[in-house]
């Protein structure tokens, strides 16, 4: 629910997007008993990133990557949790760039705060 509402982009995409959480949140309440996404640490993420999706292929744990940082974004984690979410699943092939380099920017959710800004007259 919590991607739901706030995940931009077209439906197929937040559809997987809700897989993917769905899954993670399965393998994080087994490995450590946390239920709720809003109880979520980064520690709880990296590990779902490191031994959660590593039979998976380098595409499909960029795709789990893409949604731990949405994850982190809806929380307002992202700024912090960024460092430690890093590894060689944040490229579609495997191998890791210096942060920075390349890429579009992502297309994250915006904080409660600054949706209300914007309705303000």
């Amino acid at each position: 629910m919590l991607l739901r509402r706030a995940q931009p982009g077209a439906k197929s995409g937040v559809q997987g997007h809700l897989k993917r959480a769905t899954r993670m949140q399965a393998l994080i309440a087994e490995r450590f008993g946390v239920r709720e996404p809003y109880q979520f640490k980064a520690k709880h993420l990296r590990w779902v990133l490191e031994h959660g999706t590593a039979e998976l292929a380098p595409s499909s744990r960029y795709d789990y990557w893409r949604t731990a940082r949405a994850l982190a974004a809806i929380l307002g984690h992202w700024p912090d949790w960024e460092p430690h979410l890093r590894g060689s699943w944040i490229s579609p092939n495997g191998i890791a760039a210096p942060p920075g380099i390349g890429g579009r920017p992502a297309k994250l959710a915006r904080q409660p705060s600054s949706i209300h800004r914007e309705n303000r007259p």
